[in-house]
């Protein structure tokens, strides 16, 4: 009976930390060290802290990285909309609009590394 209990004790929290466990995320690496790219992965960070204090130390506003700033070619609309980075697009004040796709389960299950570069 206490063998029973153990194996359904350790099942459970197997299964448990199996679903909270993070799903494969999209890696940035920076290209370069310009305030661009800097500004880039803080915004890839998808933290408020991170992006609030690079943005400090980089004496950029939000409207400029709103606005003028592109990470790979992207404005920041279609940056933060094409890898789910909505806590910087809240802190932004960048609407990312919901839509609708298919897209293939495998495919989007892999871990992407996506080399980043900001406006030059």
């Amino acid at each position: 009976m206490i063998s029973f209990k153990a194996t359904l004790y350790s099942t459970v929290l197997l299964g448990a930390a199996i679903l909270t466990a993070p799903v494969m995320a999209t890696t940035f690496v920076a290209a370069d060290s310009s305030p661009g790219t800097q500004a880039c992965m803080a915004v890839a960070s998808n933290k408020r802290l991170t992006l609030h204090r690079a943005m400090k130390d980089l004496r950029i506003s939000k409207h400029v990285i709103g606005k003028k700033l592109l990470c790979n070619d992207l404005s920041m609309g279609d940056f933060v909309a094409l890898y789910d980075l909505n806590k910087s697009a809240r802190f932004l004040n960048i609407e990312a609009s919901t839509s609708t796709s298919i897209r293939d389960l495998a495919k989007a299950n892999k871990p992407l590394v996506v080399i980043m570069a900001g406006s030059k």
